[in-house]
């Protein structure tokens, strides 16, 4: 890939850190190192979205979360940026940024490996991590980002789709237009990346150099595994097995 990181760098409060650490698939090793003031210029080489992502008379939003959210990025070559407008395209997976001039900007495929994505509420901030450089499995490549659910020796990985759909309501003189979402799971361990399947002998088989442990947590809560929820309960307690 043909380098697309340029250093253009100007003063307000955004931090730069040179050294971060590069771990498994861009797991955060604390804060990036304080620097002097500086902006997130045109470090990205974007290109111009377009407006067809900001249509008011579509119902839904076609991004992860409807709004800008500040985010601490992870580029490829692993510098870190602090406070970045970003969101995350849920139809076509990408990154969209503000730029200096406030300019609606996509990043190229393969620049940012990772996002903490902090959405503010009114009474709280919920975080989200989003990362990508997983295994290629159904139509998803290295670049694809998933929403990192747990981390640890097995991490659990939500994919979201949207896709504008027509809705025809009764009585309505035209369709409407709204988009919808759906949402996949996968479970990434020792390298390789698998689709979340219903059932416990999915779970037995992924874990099994814990087996025995694992299908005795199981019995002792009466999990049938058939939900994502149950899943995320086995996954977290194999996490703590030494």
């Amino acid at each position: 890939m043909k380098p697309v990181l340029i250093c253009l760098l100007c003063c307000t409060g955004i931090y730069h850190s040179g050294m971060a650490q590069q771990t498994s698939f861009g797991a955060m090793q604390g804060p990036p190192m304080a620097m002097p003031a500086t902006i997130f210029l045109t470090d990205i080489q974007g290109k111009r979205s377009t407006e067809e992502w900001n249509r008011h008379e579509i119902k839904g939003t076609p991004f992860f979360i409807p709004n800008w959210a500040k985010a601490v990025i992870t580029l490829a070559d692993n510098r870190r940026f602090n406070n970045i407008s970003i969101r995350l395209n849920c139809v076509n997976n990408s990154i969209h940024y503000l730029n200096a001039q406030q300019e609606e900007m996509v990043a190229p495929d393969g620049v940012i490996k990772e996002l903490l994505l902090l959405d503010s509420q009114a009474t709280f901030t919920k975080e989200y991590i989003l990362v990508s450089g997983f295994p290629a499995i159904d139509k998803h490549t290295l670049n694809t980002f998933y929403e990192r659910q747990i981390n640890g020796t097995v991490q659990l990985l939500m994919y979201t789709k949207k896709r504008l759909m027509e809705l025809r309501t009764m009585g309505s003189a035209a369709p409407e237009k709204e988009y919808m979402g759906v949402e996949s799971f996968y479970l990434y361990k020792d390298g390789q990346i698998r689709s979340w399947e219903k059932g416990k002998d999915f779970l037995l088989d992924l874990l099994s150099d814990k087996k025995e442990a694992v299908e005795g947590y199981i019995k002792q809560n009466n999990l049938k595994c058939k939900s994502i929820e149950d899943c995320r309960a086995v996954v977290s307690y194999y996490n703590t097995l030494q």
